[in-house]
């Protein structure tokens, strides 16, 4: 992982560069090289602490993280940690939202698909215009509501949405 480390309050030694370099292989291992954009790390003293702070901007995705401690060997351990912990989060996150719902096997045979079917209703098909249609199935209180469309003599299926919203789906014959 390429890196800019920064510090302010005090001086930055090879040892501490070296062990910061070796903290954040743990880190590296979870991001992938062409995800990094940037790094930076500044370290900074106050009057009873160390605290170290990390930008990383994976992609557009920005990750800060900081860190407060007497020693400053610590203050990396935590920050390095913490680190890891949010560059894995945010990628199961990415993961979850781009993985694919899993699909319902649909049975092959007319026999299987029998017997799948747990009931069976008739129901008449009602003609009626579109603005009507909308309030009755607002009345009903349920996910779709299939009529023939009195305007257009087409079948029609009124779809509530997850959103709230209704979805018109217009069947072609």
């Amino acid at each position: 992982m390429n890196y800019r480390f920064t510090t302010r309050g005090f001086e930055a030694t090879t040892a501490m560069q070296q062990y910061l370099e070796k903290r954040l292989e743990k880190v590296d291992r979870v991001i992938r090289d062409e995800e990094l954009v940037s790094a930076e790390i500044k370290a900074e003293k106050d009057a009873v602490n160390y605290v170290v702070k990390a930008n990383l901007n994976l992609r557009g995705k920005v990750i800060v993280v900081q860190e407060k401690h007497p020693d400053l060997y610590t203050a990396m351990d935590n920050l390095c940690d913490a680190l890891e912990k949010k560059v894995k989060k945010l990628k199961s996150t990415i993961r979850d939202k781009h993985r694919e719902p899993k699909q319902t096997e649909i049975p092959i045979s007319a026999e299987e698909s029998e017997e799948d079917i747990v009931e069976t209703r008739r129901l008449p098909l009602n003609v009626m215009p579109l603005e009507e249609a909308v309030l009755q199935f607002k009345t009903m209180e349920r996910q779709f509501f299939l009529f023939r469309n009195s305007e257009t003599n087409e079948i029609n299926l009124l779809l509530l949405r997850k959103d709230g919203k209704l979805s018109l789906y217009e069947f072609v014959e």
